[in-house]
């Protein structure tokens, strides 16, 4: 099982929060569990991801949600770093 948080982009913003229909039949689509964390800035939305794939990198989960035509973008929430 691999569980990440995760930044999403729609095609079409849903607001200050998704609607749980669309979060469920988006995570259906994709075999994953998406549990809606907050709003992360204008249209983008912070999710926890949990899929049972066995890959630590989530890179299949994170694929099969892209592919989805209401998602514009996912990626992991990773923390920014100062470089330098």
């Amino acid at each position: 099982m691999c569980e990440t948080a995760i930044i999403a982009t729609f095609f079409e913003d849903p607001g200050s929060r998704p609607d749980d229909g669309f979060v469920t039949d988006l995570a259906l689509k994709a075999g994953v569990h998406l549990t809606f964390l907050r709003l992360a800035g204008p249209g983008l939305y912070a999710f926890s991801l949990s899929a049972a794939d066995p890959d630590p990198s989530y890179r299949e989960a994170l694929e099969r949600l892209r592919r989805d035509a209401r998602v514009r973008s996912v990626d992991e929430d990773a923390r920014r770093k100062a470089h330098g």
